[in-house]
């Protein structure tokens, strides 16, 4: 999970997402379902979209996976889910670009789970890549808490589904393209941390 600083809030998301929120404790106690305010004749999802993929150039904010297109399509993530806390339905830091595979919990949320743009997080706090295997581990020199995070956030998104063979297999690919940025590559952080070659005896 790649840490990103988070782009100031939108004016029109400041001035209205308590009023909004509030709105859909409503409707969502009266068995209504969710929809997306309109501002200037759009709706809010599709105005916040291109603001929230710029702060992640365009990759999902949770495996990192690029380009989210089909056969995923670009989703908003309500980090704290919109029907545990209704009232974080349109919170702007409540918000993030995500693909469908992270849509799909693997876990009740708790607040263990981590943020890729909380202040104190540092992927090296935390986690670590094996390379055998493609797979995000727990850092296993962090803290009990820390670590309890990581596996948190690994279960509940789940990083380790379905991910490891792509990770593997870009890895492979990524020394014939070089000339390429690393954004545009998925897993950034497991390409840019290639294992450290075997020295031979």
């Amino acid at each position: 999970m790649r840490k990103f600083i988070r782009a100031p809030e939108p004016p029109f998301l400041a001035m209205h997402w308590q009023e909004w929120g509030q709105d859909w404790i409503l409707r969502h106690a009266n068995g209504q379902p969710f929809y997306w305010h309109q501002v200037d004749g759009e709706p809010v999802n599709r105005k916040l979209l291109p603001l929230l993929r710029a702060q992640t150039q365009d990759h999902c904010s949770f495996c990192d996976h690029f380009p989210v297109a089909p056969p995923s399509l670009p989703t908003i993530e309500h980090f704290r889910s919109k029907t545990i806390y209704p009232l974080e339905a349109f919170r702007w830091a409540n918000l993030f670009f995500c693909c469908m595979h992270c849509q799909q919990k693997g876990f009740p949320f708790s607040e263990a789970v981590l943020a890729p743009d909380d202040p104190g997080y540092e992927f090296d706090r935390y986690f670590r890549w094996d390379h055998t295997q493609g797979t995000l581990e727990v850092n296993e020199n962090a803290t009990l808490e820390d670590r309890a995070r990581a596996q948190a956030t690994i279960e509940f998104f789940p990083l380790n589904i379905g991910h490891p063979t792509q990770r593997k297999m870009q890895l492979i690919r990524r020394p014939k393209h070089q000339d390429e940025p690393l954004d545009d590559w998925p897993y950034r952080d497991y390409l840019g941390a290639p294992p450290e070659p075997i020295a031979e005896a």
